[in-house]
């Protein structure tokens, strides 16, 4: 064997290198290295297999290959990625960035703006209301309650969405994002997943449709279907108006509502990959990540603002089209009965509205909110999520939810809890169920773009059901356990469901495992 070869004409050249290994044709040269019989069925074996043939093979890049190295100090950059990059003090430093991302976007200076526009929606409201005193009742509730009053309800958490827009690009910009990739990476390669993951999860932060798409740049397929399937767990843009709207009126703004929101959706997350992973088989292989980190620079207010105007976009497009035509229909339906007459005042259960979510409601009550107004809006929401809480204000008759100092995302939420007739404990389980149960509708068009496998949509819309549910339901029974003593209502028919989830998902772990182990066993009898 000849250990050196290069191109250069000084040494033993390619020339050279052909030359004798023509010259050693027809005697029996033997292999440098021959791998020994071993039995593919054992996995003991097979590694130790792959560990002499990595050995050997770096046995002969130490000999032949020269490193050079320039220098071994360390610029002022290499310094603060040794830090920021860290295995450890990576991690909280990444949790106060996010921190601060969510505090100043929904706490100060997004919870500011939002005020004012509140204030401007609030007087246009009441504008249009004085001149349609007199005109026909359906048409004022159509046109005042329901498209200014639903569409206004959801546009005025527009500045919360913008802000954080602006701060995330800012943080892709100055290159910080990408740093967190490589900080999340060995966690997410325990769960079957890579550093790749992260950047379509940080995208959906913003809106899960780009975020999903953006995963069609990880090769692996599995991975890729994976991360389609869990980045709609991380709360989007569309869903901080439903986590506005539950903070102010049920826990007085606090900061930490958001914050819990989204360190639930990445344990979720990783959680849903590790499940992922057993279901497929996908147990002893290992991905490789790479990235280039880029410099660190003064980042761009331009760009930023350019970023957030492209962002914000998508959202004033769907609050002035799909949430318009929702919240429309959600109104008609609201205000006749199958009779397709009025609904008279205080008869609104027997509208068609109430008729269509009093199924859906029966199924929520083992997670505390088992009326029908709550469910039509949960229902709605899997439209545009967004629809929330353009229902919520339409099916109570309170249009002005977020119009009011009362209702507003300011000051008290006394009167909004008393209308819904929530505990606190079963708010929390309500806007957890809104915030990871399946997405979009459009959303939901995007997983299936990138996964093309029908069979892997469908897994992934029943996963996040299952979650969406169990997790409901453990927070409204645990809460009222802890703050009452008593388990919650329809406490046996919530764990049967369940439990019913956990024996699916386990059933189908170990089909894989029979499955994956005969197709295993099959290729080594072949190898």
């Amino acid at each position: 064997m000849i250990k050196t070869i290069s191109t250069s004409s000084g040494h033993e050249g390619l020339k050279e290198t052909v030359n004798a290994a023509a010259a050693l044709r027809g005697k029996g040269q033997k292999a440098p290295y021959v791998q020994a019989d071993i039995d593919f069925k054992d996995k003991t074996a097979v590694e130790a297999a792959d560990r002499k043939r990595f050995e050997f093979v770096n046995g002969i890049v130490k000999q032949v290959e020269k490193r050079k190295v320039f220098t071994k100090d360390k610029n002022v950059q290499d310094k603060i990625d040794s830090i920021i990059t860290h295995k450890i003090i990576g991690i909280p430093i990444f949790a106060a960035v996010i921190f601060l991302v969510f505090y100043i976007s929904q706490t100060t200076l997004g919870t500011w703006i939002a005020d004012w526009l509140v204030a401007w929606i609030e007087t246009f409201q009441g504008w249009v209301g004085g001149l349609m005193e007199n005109a026909n009742p359906l048409l004022y509730a159509l046109l005042v309650d329901g498209i200014i009053g639903g569409v206004g309800a959801v546009v005025g958490f527009l500045p919360l969405v913008m802000v954080m827009y602006f701060l995330i690009a800012l943080l892709e910009d100055c290159g910080y994002m990408a740093r967190a990739t490589v900080v999340l990476d060995p966690i997410f390669k325990r769960v079957g997943l890579s550093g790749k993951s992260v950047i379509p999860m940080v995208i959906g932060t913003g809106c899960a449709i780009p975020g999903v798409m953006s995963c069609r740049t990880i090769r692996n397929e599995r991975e890729r279907r994976t991360t389609a399937m869990l980045t709609p767990f991380m709360p989007c843009g569309a869903k901080i108006p439903v986590i506005a709207l539950f903070a102010g009126a049920f826990f007085a703004d606090a900061w930490w509502v958001s914050a819990t929101m989204y360190l639930v959706g990445i344990l979720l997350v990783l959680l849903g990959a590790l499940l992922v992973k057993k279901i497929t088989g996908q147990k002893y292989r290992k991905s490789f990540f790479i990235i280039e980190l880029p410099e660190y620079k003064l980042p761009s207010l331009k760009r930023a603002c350019g970023s957030m105007l492209e962002r914000g976009k998508a959202y004033i497009v769907k609050a002035g089209t799909i949430i318009l035509v929702c919240n429309t229909i959600v109104q008609i339906m609201q205000s006749f009965n199958w009779q397709f007459r009025l609904v008279e005042e205080g008869a609104e259960g027997t509208s068609i509205l109430a008729s269509i979510a009093h199924p859906f409601a029966i199924l929520f009550i083992p997670l505390g909110f088992g009326v029908w107004q709550l469910a039509a809006a949960a229902v709605t929401g899997f439209i545009a999520k967004e629809n929330v809480v353009g229902t919520l204000a339409v099916v109570y008759g309170i249009t002005n939810l977020i119009d009011t100092d009362e209702l507003a995302l300011v000051g008290s939420g006394n009167e909004v809890a008393t209308v819904m007739g929530l505990t606190k404990v079963a708010a929390l389980a309500y806007l957890m169920f809104n915030l990871y149960t399946p997405p979009c509708f459009a959303a939901l068009g995007a997983m299936n773009s990138e996964m093309k496998s029908g069979k892997w949509l469908l897994g992934g819309i029943c996963l996040q059901l299952a979650t969406g549910y169990t997790v409901a339901f453990g927070i409204y029974q645990i809460g009222t356990l802890i703050t009452t003593g008593s388990l919650g209502t329809a406490f046996i028919p919530g764990l049967i469901a369940v439990i019913a989830f956990a024996l699916i998902i386990l059933w189908r772990i170990r089909k894989s495992d029979k499955e994956f182990a005969s197709e295993y066993s099959l290729h080594s009898v072949n190898s």
